[in-house]
């Protein structure tokens, strides 16, 4: 009989220490509210984006307390940095660290076309940025980009 007893009480124990657990737990991760490309020096305003020329993406957060966001180009003609040499060597799950409420990467597009990046914290996605990328030639901070 008292195995029994031990029984029940052992499991009314782990039923409440997983309602506590859940009661407590943090909510969902916030989301990702926006994902911007920046466009370079000379380019221009109408073909501000180059193959080879390097931009700063950032994405912005729900929520300034957030770990980190993931940045995909859906073409794939393109480079990332620092997650690409981070994947590459130490981590193969690397997010970029979010910084008061902000994502920030490198993208280098390495040919010409439409890109859709996309910065996204689960597998539901987020927000979508597409540019058209012209053929360019990076000059350091400044890149000519052909119209």
């Amino acid at each position: 009989m008292t195995l029994s007893r031990t029984t029940r009480v052992a499991s009314l124990a782990v039923v409440v220490c997983a309602a506590v657990a859940t009661w407590f737990a943090p909510t969902a991760s916030a989301e990702v509210v926006d994902v911007t490309v920046i466009p370079g020096l000379g380019g221009g305003p109408t073909t501000p984006y180059g193959a080879g020329c390097t931009y700063l993406v950032v994405a912005r957060t729900s929520d300034m307390s957030e770990r980190g966001v993931s940045i995909v180009d859906f073409n794939r003609a393109s480079t990332f940095f620092p997650q690409e040499l981070i994947w590459d060597t130490i981590n193969p799950y690397y997010v970029s660290p979010v910084i008061f409420g902000h994502a920030f990467t490198l993208w280098t597009p390495t040919a010409p076309g439409e890109h859709s990046l996309m910065a996204y914290q689960t597998s539901a996605g987020g927000p979508i940025e597409t540019v058209t990328v012209n053929p360019g030639v990076s000059l350091g901070p400044g890149c000519i980009v052909a119209p």
